[in-house]
């Protein structure tokens, strides 16, 4: 079965306004690399320029004609214009002199465009020479929550061997670890392996998990997948994902909160499930699931209160979760407030993962969830969980044309990026895994570079197994 092809890795927002990227950072961690074709795109007035081509009329797209337009005018912008667009939370909003700044290289064309409703990147070049990557992240009303402005990197040099993949992994910012492994028939031959391999920071990869006790549920007859959840103040995460902006007391089935926990990387609709099988539940799956330290996520934070641990009161919090038993982290946990988070985009500066406040696991463990999660999925009661983690495979056109099946998950919070992927072509199957933490945001702030090295794998895949 191919798969649809949806790539929109959302990308760390950090030199215009970390604090907002930060928040909607942690879940999702799709990919941004495949473009839209530079044309037919409007305007916010409905007209189509070499500005603003293949830029699409959604909430993200129309700030990010309105950006290009205001930076091709003639006329610079009033502050008053500008705050219209910058949603109240935004840390960091653009002045008329940094509009002014890149008015001076005008006019700015398209390259390319990639993204979806909420979170769009726009590659825009100048006559004068310049090149620069714009990211905008709107929030529910469709200003702007989030954007960062980089100079276009170089493009990507494919490794055409393992040998070169592991100098290339071995070259970026942040240390990396990559695993290419085949699980054809139920035996792991690794194919590739660089970096180290011990429990680290994963991100929203642990979903993995919470979908596989949601699978469980169901074969026990506790949860089924029509089965309807609430929606409730005291579930709502922060994003990733969009079921935050549901009003209290939506109902929305377990399987399209699966959909939405895996594919947008959802943190309410994660926490939903959570709630809905039971913490204990989850925990009792990362041992089912073949993690081989299990103790490192138990006991296991929903996703509030990564944040509320992480980010509240101004990060006092991290140092006691870091140094408390398990009982002494469940009664932190129990203790967290209730009802709406209240954390400031502003207290998002700084990695919380040091302090253990994330969730932890090895390559090895990542590749044995994916393959159990694809056994659950031969059965009856676990039938749906191939498809979710098909709904965004996060693989580029090249790959899709020889893979017949991906499935993926990605994580990002803080200075974390992982992804990890179950790939098959015929009757081989195929495990690649990414993970990369760093407590300097700045050496993971481009996270196009490890995914790169990702999709040179999965070529590299392609090419031994044609031999």
């Amino acid at each position: 079965m191919k798969t649809h092809i949806h790539r929109n890795r959302r990308r760390p927002l950090a030199l215009i306004a970390l604090a907002s990227a930060a928040v909607l950072a942690l879940g999702a961690c799709s990919s941004d690399k495949d473009s839209t074709p530079t044309s037919g795109g409007t305007t916010t007035a409905g007209t189509t320029t070499a500005a603003t081509a293949g830029v699409p009329d959604s909430s993200v797209g129309k700030q990010i004609s309105w950006l290009l337009d205001t930076i091709n005018s003639d006329k610079s912008a009033t502050q008053d214009e500008i705050d219209q667009h910058f949603g109240p939370a935004m840390p960091v909003k653009l002045t008329p002199p940094d509009f002014d700044s890149l008015r001076v290289n005008q006019p700015w064309t398209t390259v390319a465009y990639s993204g979806g409703d909420t979170d769009g990147t726009v590659s825009i070049t100048s006559t004068g020479g310049g090149a620069l990557d714009v990211n905008i992240v709107v929030d529910g009303t469709g200003v702007i929550a989030g954007m960062q402005i980089t100079p276009t990197p170089e493009p990507h040099v494919p490794a055409t061997s393992w040998q070169e993949l592991d100098a290339a992994v071995q070259a970026l910012p942040s240390p990396t670890n990559v695993t290419v492994t085949e699980v054809t028939g139920g035996k792991n031959t690794e194919l590739f392996s660089v970096g180290a391999t011990g429990p680290q920071p994963t991100g929203s990869v642990i979903k993995l998990y919470v979908l596989g006790a949601v699978a469980t549920a169901v074969e026990d007859g506790k949860l089924s997948w029509d089965q309807k959840l609430t929606v409730t103040d005291d579930l709502k995460s922060l994003p990733g994902g969009t079921m935050q902006d549901l009003p209290a007391g939506t109902e929305v089935t377990v399987r399209e909160t699966a959909g939405k926990m895996i594919s947008i990387s959802d943190n309410t609709a994660t926490d939903m499930l959570i709630a809905a099988v039971g913490r204990e539940a989850v925990e009792a799956e990362l041992t089912t699931m073949g993690m081989a330290d299990p103790s490192l996520n138990i006991p296991l934070k929903p996703t509030r209160a990564l944040f509320q641990l992480g980010w509240g009161d101004d990060g006092a919090h991290r140092a006691e979760w870091r140094d408390g038993t398990p009982d002494q982290r469940r009664a932190m946990l129990a203790a967290l407030p209730t009802g709406l988070i209240d954390i400031p985009l502003t207290a998002f500066t700084d990695p919380a993962w040091p302090f253990d406040v994330d969730w932890f696991a090895g390559p090895a463990d990542i590749r044995a969830a994916l393959v159990s999660l694809q056994a659950k999925a031969e059965t009856p009661a676990g039938a749906p969980v191939r498809d979710i983690l098909a709904i965004d495979p996060a693989i580029n056109d090249k790959a899709a044309e020889y893979f017949d099946y991906a499935g993926f998950k990605g994580g990002s919070s803080i200075g974390v990026l992982a992804g990890a992927w179950y790939l098959s072509h015929g009757d081989r199957s195929w495990v690649v895994t990414m993970q990369t933490s760093s407590p300097d945001l700045a050496l993971v702030s481009q996270p196009n570079l490890y995914f790169d090295i990702t999709d040179d794998a999965m070529a590299l895949i392609e090419k031994e197994a044609g031999r």
